[in-house]
């Protein structure tokens, strides 16, 4: 029996339409962040963008005992903001440590 892990690591730059100021967009992220974290069990912070009301980024993490299931789990959080109307998916990056 193997004794390892992989962790899976997810940066997303993200376009918030409809946001006209901080406070709009921080409830629209925290609202996104919340549904990512009780829907696919990862782990999500905003690193980027704090005080841009219609940019952000955010950091996803996920680990597991098999590459393929953290990756597939990073790929449908990815799916998932395709179909979000409040925000446009501009860029991501996955990496399997």
């Amino acid at each position: 029996m193997a004794n390892t892990f992989y962790v899976g690591r997810c940066e997303l730059d993200l376009y918030i339409d409809n946001s006209h100021s901080l406070k709009e967009k921080r409830r629209i992220v925290k609202s996104l962040k919340e549904r990512l974290k009780n829907q696919y069990n990862i782990a999500v912070c905003e690193y980027g963008g704090m005080s841009l009301w219609q940019r952000s980024q955010l950091g996803l993490v996920s680990c597991g005992n098999e590459r393929s299931i953290v990756d597939a789990t990073l790929k449908q959080a990815i799916d998932f903001l395709g179909h979000i109307h409040a925000v446009s998916l501009l860029n991501y990056t996955i990496e399997i440590l």
